[in-house]
């Protein structure tokens, strides 16, 4: 028998087999490790037997041990050139995810306080909008002047003879603002009679200068009644010289 170092010594070396076993995946049945102590106690291993002892347990391979293998070796076997590209081109798509390019934004160029201004590039420049001049419709006035003389009975020898005596009340009136002046105005320049005369110079200041008719009805009933008392008072007129006509010897 052997002394009590010795036993100690063969029984931590068991252990430490047993555990390295464990560290791989492996397993020392009890029996074996029996076997192997009663070895060691009784007498010094052969060396065939201490080499069969080892090729078993190196044939007991740990299978998570060939797992890492088979996952890990063919990324060691490739070059680190191709490792590194791979690497590179991962982080480059993770930071184009994670921040979307955005469009860059010109920085604005300050000019100094002393500089003259500067004018904006051509592209910058809003195109210059085309003045839309409102063309108002041809003679819509003059028509409608012409429409109420007609729609009142008033003759008109023509066109531009009727548009010429509206004008021309609106030019007497800006002289002398009076109504009924302006009736008796277009009575003497005109073929038109008292009647139509009114007509005329009312429907001319409708039409024309609308600035000059009376602001109430009770002005215009005052300004249509004193025209239609000059008026008759230019017909009395007129009788009186017919009568000393006709009072005149040698007259027809």
């Amino acid at each position: 028998m052997r002394d009590r170092d010795t036993i100690d010594a063969e029984l931590r070396r068991l252990a430490a087999l047993r555990r390295s076993m464990r560290e791989h995946g492996g397993e020392l049945s009890s029996r074996r490790l029996d076997e192997l102590l009663d070895e060691r106690l009784g007498h010094r291993a052969a060396p065939s037997e201490t080499a069969s002892t080892y090729a078993e347990t190196d044939r007991i391979t740990p299978r998570r041990g060939r797992r890492v293998l088979r996952r890990v070796g063919p990324v060691m076997l490739l070059p680190l050139s191709l490792v590194a590209a791979a690497t590179v081109l991962v982080v480059m798509f993770t930071a184009h995810n994670h921040h979307p390019a955005a469009q860059p934004t010109q920085p604005r160029v300050v000019p100094p306080s002393g500089a003259p201004p500067t004018a904006p590039p051509p592209s910058a420049q809003p195109n210059p909008a085309v003045p839309r001049t409102s063309v108002p419709p041809l003679d819509i006035v003059d028509k409608a002047f012409i429409d109420a003389l007609k729609q009142e009975g008033v003759p008109v020898p023509s066109r531009d003879y009727a548009i010429g005596h509206g004008h021309a009340v609106c030019d007497f009136l800006a002289r002398q603002p009076s109504l009924a002046e302006a009736v008796n105005f277009v009575q003497r320049t005109s073929v038109w009679d008292a009647d139509q005369s009114a007509n005329v110079a009312a429907g001319a200041i409708v039409s024309y200068c609308p600035q000059y008719e009376p602001t109430s009805p009770d002005q215009m009933q005052q300004a249509f009644q004193n025209a239609l008392t000059d008026l008759q008072r230019i017909q009395g007129d007129l009788q009186g010289i017919r009568d000393d006509l006709q009072a005149i010897p040698g007259q027809p």
